[in-house]
């Protein structure tokens, strides 16, 4: 695979089959052009290539665009199934824990804790989001973008920090409360869970429903 097809590939990750065919051949024989205009202006074919995908634009930063054209409510779709999968998924942590320690008990979770975490959950994911859109407008470097990074990396140097209550000071988190001290890093990773769940099973899979369909053709 040469690097123009590598870079249209990074351009149309995730996008519909039909109009990633559409404008794979489109792309591609606009940059084949610009590239070989260079070629006959003295570049040589390596330098040809690295101009003309310069010149072409940041793939990432073509692929959001084409991603919010075609999918308008993307990120705000995503960001309320993330933010529901987390408050269902810290939810289900802290009632396993509490059956855990206390099955004898009949254990529930009171309405308002679950709705005062949603929204706790909505607060931290909207800062997240905030500062992550903003690293991926002036950050070129691809894995600093990476959401996995972003996201787990200071929840993990936090929930590192808020283990030292934990090893000072054993005896004021009993039965599990512990847990109330990770619920930082706990939470970014099911974040970060429902974000790749979304895109396998709404993306690809609409993705791999118009490929069923052009094979059928």
């Amino acid at each position: 695979m040469n690097e123009l097809e590598r870079y249209l590939q990074q351009i149309l990750a995730d996008l519909p089959q039909e109009e990633r065919e559409e404008m794979h051949e489109e792309l591609y024989a606009h940059l084949v052009e610009h590239r070989n205009d260079l070629m006959m202006n003295g570049y040589s074919e390596d330098e040809a290539v690295i101009q003309a995908i310069h010149s072409f634009g940041n793939e990432r930063s073509i692929n959001q665009e084409l991603k919010r054209a075609m999918f308008p409510l993307l990120k705000i779709v995503r960001f309320v199934w993330s933010v529901f999968f987390v408050t269902v998924f810290l939810c289900l942590v802290s009632y396993a824990t509490m059956e855990f320690y206390h099955p004898e008990f009949d254990n529930t979770l009171p309405g308002e804790s679950v709705i005062g975490g949603f929204f706790i959950v909505v607060f931290i994911a909207v800062a997240a989001e905030t500062l992550y859109e903003a690293l991926n407008q002036q950050i070129n470097v691809k894995w600093l973008r990476n959401p996995w990074l972003f996201f787990l990396v200071p929840s993990l140097l936090f929930g590192a920090i808020q283990s030292r209550a934990l090893i000072n000071h054993p005896d004021h988190y009993p039965e599990g409360l512990w847990l109330d001290l990770f619920a930082i890093p706990i939470g970014a990773f099911a974040y970060l869970l429902a974000r790749q769940f979304f895109t396998l099973l709404f993306l690809n899979k609409k993705s791999a429903k118009n490929e069923r369909r052009t094979l059928i053709r």
